[in-house]
């Protein structure tokens, strides 16, 4: 950019839209705000908001097969933060953050898997002998703050005939530790109201607009009574779009009924980078798409990721800006962009979320030509 940059800053901690100025310092880059009419002058399609994090990805490259190099999904992608969502588990957390972490420049948090092999293959949780739970409680101990919460997959082809005891045996280690539950639900057994029924506040429930049988919602998009009492305690409800696990229909019915997610993430991995999630910005357009406004977006990628995971400080704008994500957005009256689904619906937004730019600390990294 040059020494100077109008933007139209969406802030989620204040829960204001201002025009500002991007100004490059000895320091890096601060914002000084605008009136109206002076950034009327400037007219720029461009927005500023805080770095972006993506509360579900695979990222631990290398290790298991499904995983992604974090920085294609991360910062070149206007990504900060991205957090791997249990591929590793307590036995394998050591070569995550030896071998991968150090070599990326997206910043990286981990929800432990309650297996202890993670990822290594895709039934991680169909036998007790693949999980120790005093051994996952001493693995948090020892890697906090990277470790946020535990990860478990709580749907049939999964757990086998384990049912609930791996999402019990989840829990405990979480309580143990003071951290939250991110729970991918899917198929039963076990039903999802038998998973939902053992969640407290502050837990996630990731692929919460997923169309297999046994999803939570009814017919109308209101929530089946499992997930209603669920979202009284505090239960959080994460998009984590994946390769089978986002509907367009049951998304559409939810928002209709005034239930929007509380974070959206991607949950990418290897068998879905090339579509349908591609990256974060996708998935936020195509929430975009069914109505969530802009600065509720925004928030699902900003202040509520960083409050799961004890960030307080992320959203700041004050001062020289630490991290934050330039965009643009683009009008698709042309229909060029086509979205899909997990079963190949397809979607044309009226508008999408284009990634322009990202600051961290000094640096400023374009990501168009």
């Amino acid at each position: 950019m040059s020494d100077s940059l109008f933007v139209q800053v969406i802030d989620p901690a204040g829960h204001a839209i201002y025009p500002a100025q991007v100004v490059k310092t000895g320091e890096g880059y601060r914002l000084e705000r605008k009136t109206a009419a002076e950034a009327q002058e400037a007219a720029p399609n461009v927005y500023l908001s805080p770095g972006w994090i993506d509360l579900h990805t695979h990222v631990y490259d290398g290790m298991t097969s499904i995983s992604v190099p974090a920085d294609d999904v991360g910062i070149r992608t206007g990504v900060h933060l991205v957090v791997d969502a249990g591929s590793s588990g307590e036995a394998t957390l050591p070569g995550f953050r030896k071998y991968v972490v150090p070599r990326a420049v997206t910043q990286i948090r981990a929800w432990l898997n309650i297996s202890s092999i993670g990822l290594v293959h895709l039934r991680e949780v169909s036998d007790l002998s693949l999980i120790s739970v005093d051994r996952t409680v001493q693995a948090i101990v020892d890697n906090q703050p990277f470790v946020c919460g535990v990860k478990v997959r709580a749907s049939g082809a999964i757990v086998g005939s384990m049912g609930t005891q791996p999402l019990r045996l989840a829990k405990l280690a979480a309580r143990e530790t003071g951290l939250p539950l991110m729970v991918h639900i899917g198929e039963a057994p076990p039903t999802v109201d038998e998973v939902l029924d053992l969640l407290e506040e502050g837990d996630v429930v990731t692929h919460c607009f997923h169309g297999k049988i046994g999803h939570p919602w009814g017919r109308s998009g209101l929530p089946e009574p499992a997930l209603e009492r669920a979202l009284a305690r505090g239960v959080k409800l994460d998009v984590g779009h994946g390769a089978a696990s986002f509907s367009f229909d049951i998304c559409k019915k939810a928002m209709e009924s005034g239930h929007a997610p509380f974070s959206i993430s991607t949950d990418v991995h290897i068998r879905n980078i090339n579509g349908p999630v591609h990256n974060l910005a996708t998935t936020m357009s195509k929430m975009l798409g069914f109505g969530m406004p802009l600065p509720e977006v925004i928030a699902a990628v900003t202040a509520a990721p960083a409050d799961v995971l004890r960030l307080p400080h992320w959203c700041g704008l004050d001062g020289t800006l630490k991290q934050a994500t330039l965009f643009r957005i683009e009008d698709n009256a042309g229909r060029t962009r086509v979205y899909r689904d997990s079963k190949g619906v397809e979607l044309v937004p009226e508008r999408t979320i284009e990634p322009m730019a990202v600051i961290c600390g000094e640096e400023w990294i374009n990501l168009t030509n």
